[in-house]
Parts: structure tokens; sequence; C-alpha cells
């Protein structure tokens, strides 16, 4: 009986009045799908940009059981002599693993951006352990004796030999060798470290249908081969362990796992081939987050549309529920009528989303994929995969989402007594705000006040998320949006001395003067998305202030030199020490600072090991000291080893200050430094530690340096000596001090590009909720603009008071969301900033952005308005729905 009323109930009452109103009901769907889309398209780059980080050795050995790596650098190749001991003739395999990077030769005299090139990831193993897995879980290693062009693969012997004796040989992805034109036999030159490298394709690596398919970025190389050509003989960077199968492998794993971690006594690591996926996922995780809670302000404006649209639809067909009422229909019956068409809304609105996000995502993955490249590591991914868990996740948040927000209507709609109903003309009655709206502000304001001064959540790994700081940006914005709602009366009174330009700016001061809740919701809509935008643009101005002045202050050398190669975060190009010891022994050379750089994990995470010259970054940069260095010792390279400074985000990361201990994981043992000062840095999250490079050098036992820092005696020029020394080594990068700036801002600019996309959907969205205000208004007062008419109005007076109204209606949602925005971008910088990334900012107001913001609102609103009013000026006094 239930289920047949509300099946009638859906077809005579609620679908009947969609086809009556069909371009409001799209546009409806259309909103709340773009909410969804950019949702759902940022969901999926950022899955697709970690993803895309995966364990490139799958593609020789599938899944390996295990692995063990250094706490700190690289294993020592002995090690791998040791294991085979230890275990003896036992079912395990080892299979150790090298990795470098690589990317094609720039142009020798281009000034370049910098991430541009396509990083290559190199993987280096040892073939003849690969040729030994066992064969039940073996994978197609034909593509080893690959030997003349257009040849199909064979199994030969003497093809694997040839190629394996060959130092240059690599085997490469059939997608990248079909896209370059590459066959076995051909030339690739990439540069590798310091050198450019011709390497000669010995193999395609096929695709595999039931397998993923390998990156288009990988190379595969011989484990000795690789060693040579980046100058790590002796080291390898992991150590893989394949188990026969069998129903007790993971049994025989743990014991294995145990015996690695007793024979390693803290010289290894010993971990599951997932763990480097987590360790890319851990390290993006607060970017992620950003971007996805910025992805659902459109969404959160969407809904505001949602409950405004719903709402009118209440007022629109009050007859009706009346005489469904008096007719016995149930108030529970009427809730769930309203209920289902919000849920429907929602799921029409979710699947248009889920198709639009698919093809945003497209784009979006690039972008973000930029991004990654440029703070966190080398990511390949070029498209975003239509994830179904993904997709379900979206669709339930639109269909959730939008039946919270039919709530209000439906409770509404069933409990009207209809004696209140009925009647024509109470459409668009002015409404007067609830006497809660300014107590529930109150609590919703302090609420979020006590919420900022909370802590982040830290994560394992050494994340941090600003939960409850996200938190209290919801709460103040929820109590902007009801605070703004009282304004439109006061707009009115301040603006009625003006009330005798014209009869349209009359009639629209008189609609403010008396606003209904679709002006309220409607403006409340444009504060939740001005007050974001605003706050964004300045959590950005303050950024760009900030970095501006840390670029200006930090770089001051001449020239910086780092491998040609190093394309992005994670490149693993270095210099060779007889190269960086001929750059700085050059005569123009007035002093140095040679820098090595190696991931190490602490116990609360990860974070970057800093080999450089402390009294160099004191005597040619300006540091921006937050705990000032008091221990002379520490400029004295020969009294430091026990020193070292921490940028601000190791600092706050780690909750370490001056004078606090650390242990530093090396090769060659545990090392403890204490922490001489605290400094500002705003090159990435993880934070840095930096000591002398010497004592590095000692520790790691490495000489090679992933960059140089010049200063160079006066008078000479640095664009003359940098063409020097790119003709003396064409597979260095050389930057000129203004070059490097530049790039340093476009990098930054470039991490908040797709944030000004989202801001400006957002605007849009909500503009768009004023136009579907002002014509449901419209509408209802349609019997009011046919007496207008009747009085002499013109069209275009019509048009223009329905401008005007939109026009003002959005100035007060602007004036609100711009003061909303002082709290967002204070909260913005100096707590969710913060906390996750650990920097102090300096405040700035882009006072040009946000006017320029201003205008496009006020332009906006009032071309809708115009076009809304155009139409209503037309319509008839009543018409039969």
């Amino acid at each position: 009986m239930i289920v047949g009323l509300q099946r009638l109930l859906w077809s005579r009452f609620t679908w009947r009045h969609a086809r009556l109103a069909p371009v409001s009901s799209l546009l409806l769907v259309t909103i709340l799908a773009l909410g969804v889309a950019v949702y759902f398209s940022i969901r999926l780059a950022n899955r697709a940009a970690v993803s895309s980080f995966q364990n490139f050795t799958e593609i020789l050995t599938a899944e390996s059981d295990g692995q063990i790596s250094a706490p700190a650098g690289s294993l020592p190749e002995r090690t791998l002599g040791e294991l085979r001991t230890a275990f003896g003739t036992a079912p395990v395999h080892l299979v150790p693993v090298l990795e470098s990077t690589a990317a094609r030769p720039g142009k020798p005299d281009a000034g370049e951006s910098i991430g541009q090139r396509e990083t290559f990831q190199i993987l280096g193993v040892d073939l003849i352990a690969v040729q030994n897995l066992p064969t039940a879980r073996d994978t197609d290693r034909s593509w080893f004796a690959q030997t003349d062009p257009g040849t199909h693969p064979t199994a030969s012997t003497e093809g694997f030999w040839k190629r394996f004796r060959d130092p240059r040989a690599v085997f490469l992805p059939q997608a990248l060798a079909a896209r370059n034109r590459l066959v076995p036999g051909s030339l690739l030159p990439l540069v590798i470290n310091e050198s450019v490298v011709d390497l000669h394709v010995a193999g395609i690596i096929p695709a595999d249908p039931s397998r993923p398919a390998p990156p288009d970025a990988l190379l595969v190389m011989d484990l000795p081969a690789l060693q040579v050509l980046t100058g790590r003989t002796g080291r390898v960077d992991r150590i893989e362990f394949v188990l026969p199968d069998g129903p007790d492998r993971a049994a025989r794993w743990a014991l294995l796992r145990a015996e690695l971690v007793r024979l390693g006594d803290g010289r290894w690591n010993v971990g599951s081939p997932s763990d480097r996926r987590d360790s890319a996922a851990l390290m993006t995780q607060a970017f992620r987050l950003n971007l996805t809670v910025l992805s659902l302000l459109a969404l959160l404006v969407g809904l505001y549309l949602v409950v405004q649209a719903l709402d009118g639809a209440v007022i629109r067909r009050r007859e009706e529920i009346a005489v469904l009422r008096a007719l016995g229909v149930g108030t529970d019956a009427i809730r769930r009528a309203w209920l289902a068409e919000a849920a429907v809304l929602g799921l029409a609105g979710g699947a248009v989303g889920l198709l639009l996000g698919w093809a945003g995502a497209q784009a979006a993955v690039r972008v973000v994929g930029q991004t990654v490249n440029a703070l966190y590591y080398a990511t390949s991914a070029r498209a975003a995969a239509l994830e179904p868990g993904e997709a379900l996740v979206a669709l339930g948040i639109a269909v959730l989402s939008s039946v919270l927000a039919g709530w209000w209507p439906a409770r509404l709609a069933a409990s009207t007594p209809p004696a209140q109903l009925l009647g024509r003309g109470r459409a668009g009655t002015p409404t007067a705000p609830a006497r809660w709206t300014i107590p529930v502000s109150i609590a919703l304001l302090l609420t979020g006040l006590l919420l900022c001064l909370a802590p982040p959540l830290r994560l394992e790994g050494g994340g941090r998320i600003s939960l409850a700081a996200y938190a209290t940006a919801l709460f103040w914005l929820l109590a902007a949006g009801l605070l703004a709602g009282q304004l439109p009366p006061v707009a009115a009174t301040l603006l009625r001395p003006l009330g005798h330009l014209s009869v349209p700016f009359r009639i629209a001061l008189s609609h403010l003067r008396r606003p209904t809740g679709r002006h309220r919701l409607a403006i409340a809509g444009l504060v939740c998305a001005v007050a974001m935008t605003a706050g964004m643009a300045i959590l950005v101005g303050s950024f760009d202030t900030t970095m501006r002045g840390w670029i200006e202050r930090t770089f001051m050398a001449d020239l910086y030199v780092t491998s040609d190669g190093a394309q992005s975060a994670s490149s693993q190009n270095r210099i060779r020490a007889e190269v960086w010891h001929s750059l700085v022994g050059d005569p123009e050379v007035l002093a140095a600072n040679v820098v090595q750089v190696v991931d190490i994990r602490l116990p609360g995470g990860s974070t970057l090991l800093v080999g450089g010259n402390p009294a160099f970054m004191r005597d040619h940069a300006r540091i921006a000291w937050r705990e000032e260095p008091q221990d002379a010792r520490l400029w004295d390279p020969e009294s430091n080893e026990g020193l070292a400074i921490a940028s601000e985000s190791f600092s706050e990361r780690f909750q370490l200050h001056r004078g606090d201990p650390v242990t530093i994981p090396t090769p060659t043992g545990p090392r403890e430094v204490r922490l001489a000062g605290i400094f500002s840095d705003y090159g990435n999250e993880r934070g840095s530690l930096v000591v002398q490079r010497e004592h590095f050098e000692r520790w790691f036992e490495d000489a090679q340096a992933t960059s140089v820092i010049v200063k160079l005696r006066d008078g000479t020029r640095a664009d003359a000596l940098r063409a020097g020394w790119r003709r003396e080594h064409p597979g260095l990068a050389v930057f000129t001090n203004p070059h490097l700036r530049a790039e340093a801002l476009r990098i930054f600019r470039q991490t908040f590009a797709i944030t000004h996309a989202l801001e400006l959907i957002g605007i849009g969205v909500s503009v768009a909720g004023l136009g579907l205000s002002l014509a449901s208004l419209l509408w209802e007062r349609r019997s009011d603009l046919t007496v207008l008419r009747a009085l002499g109005l013109r069209r275009g007076e019509l048009a223009l008071a329905a401008a005007l109204e939109g026009v003002l209606t959005a100035a007060v949602g602007l004036f609100a969301g711009l003061a909303t925005s002082l709290a967002l971008g204070w909260l913005l910088i100096h707590r969710v900033n913060f906390q996750t990334f650990g920097w102090t900012l300096e405040s700035e107001v882009p006072a040009l952005w946000l006017a320029a913001l201003s205008a496009l609102v006020l332009s906006l609103a009032a071309a809708t308005g115009w076009v809304v009013g155009r139409w209503g000026s037309t319509l008839p006094a009543e018409t039969e729905e």
C-alpha cells in the first residue's frame, strides 16, 4: 500500500513538475553534477599520481615476498653474499636491485624550464638471478634474448649472452618503444648523472594482457652495467626475496623475516613490496587531502541550491500539498515523497557528475602530476583510470548530501497544516529569520574558535592532517551564511536614500528590505564560495610574498649546478666527485657549497639529510632563523661533527628544537647530533637536517654530489662561465641566479594552478544558484509582474529591476564572504598550513585580486539577473501546473 502510494505521488506529484519545468530541473542537476564532477576528478587524479609510483620490479618478478633496504642510503653489495651464506640451500631467491633516474638531453643553450622533460626510472637487476626465478611464478622474459630489429622474441641462449655482455644494453616497455619508434638495435640517448649516454635498445618488454602494463617510464638494465654508469659500484638499493609457491609460503616468509631482522641487527629494514607504495601515499597525503577538501567547495555550494530549489518547490506546490493532506495522505508519505525527490536529484546529478568527473580527471591528472613531480617524486601518470570504488563513493556523497539538503524542505512540506497551505498569492512571501539564527551562529563561531586551537592529527609516517582546523572552517562558513541572511534589510535601509534614482531600483530595494528564504540561501551560497575563494587567495598571496622573500634571501649565489637528468623531486642523478672537484677548483670560483642529499627514516617518519657547508650558508645567504645558533663550533668543519641545523618543517614534524639530540641512521652505524639551530625553509614539507658535508661523505662512504652552489669572484660573467661548463659537461644543468629564481616562483605558482580552477568553479556554481533563486522568485511573483506591466513598466525596466536585485543580493553575500575570508585566510595560514607543512608564512591580503574577484561576482550577478529578468517580464499572471 505504501509503495503504491509513493509510486503515485512520484508520477503525479514529483515527475509531473519536473517535466513542466525542464530548464530549472536540468540546471539544478547540472549544478549538482558539477560539484560531484570536481570531487570525483580530483580523487581520480590523486589516485593516478600515487598508483604510478609502484614497485617496478613486479614486471620482472611478479610480486616478491619481501625486501630489505638500508635505513639510509644504499646497501653494500657484500650484504648479498652475507645473506646467501646465512641461508645456504634454503629455498629462497635473492634479487638485488639498483634504481636510478634519467632524462633526455636538453638543449645546450636554452634556458628551459625545470621538470619539463620526462623522467625515466632505470631499474638495474641481476638478470641471471631473474632468469632463475621459480617457473611457477615466472613471467614472459623472452625479451631478454631479442636480437635483430623486427624479429620475434626467442629464448636463444646466444641472444641472451650477447645482450648480457653489452654494458649499454637497455630494455624498454612496448608503449614507450612505439611512441618513440624504437626497436632492438636503436640508440636511446639519456642523461645519467652528469653524462650523456647512448643506451642500446636490446629488447622490448611486451604488454601482457593478464598483468598490469609496465610503466611507460621504466627502463631495465643489468645490475653491474647500471652500477658503472651511476658510479655506484658495489652498492644496491634493496634486495628482494622470492619464495617458491606452496601452501605454507606465508609462514615461510614470516620465519625468514624474523631471521633477517635478527641478522640485520639494525643495519637494514625488512619490509614488504607494498611499503614503497605506502610511503608514496604517505608522502603526498597532505597535498591530496587539501585538494580533496577544496574540491568539495563546489558540492557544498550546490547543496545550498538543493535546499533552495526544494524549498521553492514546496511553496510552488503548496495548494497540491494541501489537497493531498485533505485527502488523507499522511505527513510521513509527504516527507518520503520529498526525500525521494531529493534522492533522485542526487542520483541524477551524481551520475552526470561521474561522467564529467572522469573527463575532467584526464586534465587534472596532468596538473596534479606536475606538482607531484616537482615536490615529491617522479610520476608517470598521464591518464586517470575509472575506479569503481571512487565512483561509488562519489555517487553516495551526491545522494546522501542531497537527501540531507532536502530534509528541511521535506519537514516543511509535511508539517504545515492544510489551512495555511490553501490560497494563492502566498508564493514568495517574505519570511523573518528564525529566532534561533543568532544564538546558533554564535555557538558555531565559538565552537570553531575552540577547535582551531586543537593540535593536528599525526599519522604514521610523519604526516599531519588538520582535521580540527577544517572543522573550524566549516563551522565558520555555516555561521557566516546564517549571519549574512540578516544583512539584506540592513543594506536596504542604508541604500534607501538612493531609491529616488529610478523605479527599478526602488523595486529591487523593496525585495531586499523583506527577503525570502530563497534570498538568504542564495546569499549563504555566495558567502561560502567567496569566503573560500578569497581565503585561498590570501593564503596564496601570503605564500607568494613569503616565497619571494625567501628566494631573495636564500638564492644569493651566482651559479647552481645539478645533473641535467634531474627533472623531478625524486631524481637520483648525481655529480661524480672528479667533476664537482673540477668545477669548484675553477679559478673564477670564490666559494662553493657542495650539497649531498639522502632520504633517511627517523622514528617519526622519513626526512631529508643534507650534507652541506653551514659556513657558506651563513656567509652567502640571509638565513631566517627561527631558533638562531649559539654554538660557534657549528661553522667550523673541524669541530662540528656532532652538530646540525634543521628546517622549521623538520622541527614541527618531529617536535624537536634547538639543543635536542637526533640519532641519524647511516651505513657506517648510527650517528648522534644535536640541533644547533632552526631555520625557515620552504623547499619540502618533510623537513631537512643539515650536517657538514665532509662528515656526511665519511658516514655514507659516498662523495657524489646532488648539486653545487657557486659564488664567483667579482668581475666574472656568470653567463660566460655557465656556457663553458655546459660545453665541457653537456650532462650538467647550470642555472644562473635570475633563471633559478624565476623557475622557483614558476614551480610554486604551478602548484596552485588547480586550486584557482576549483575556486572559479565554486564561484560559478554560486552565481548560477543566484540566477536559479531569481528565476524561482520571479515565477512566484508573476501576478506582481502583471500588475507592474499594467502600470506602464517596460520589459527592459523589469529586467533592470531583477538585475539590480541580483547585484544587491550578490553584494551582500560578497561583503559577508570577504569579511569571512579574512578569518579563513588566518586559519589557512596559521593553522592548516603550519600544522600540515610546518611553514610560517607572512600574512598578505592581495587587494587587487580581491577587487577583481568582487568585480567578477557582481558582473556575473548583473548579467544573470538581467537574463532572468527578461525571461520573467514575459511570464503570464497565472499558469496552470
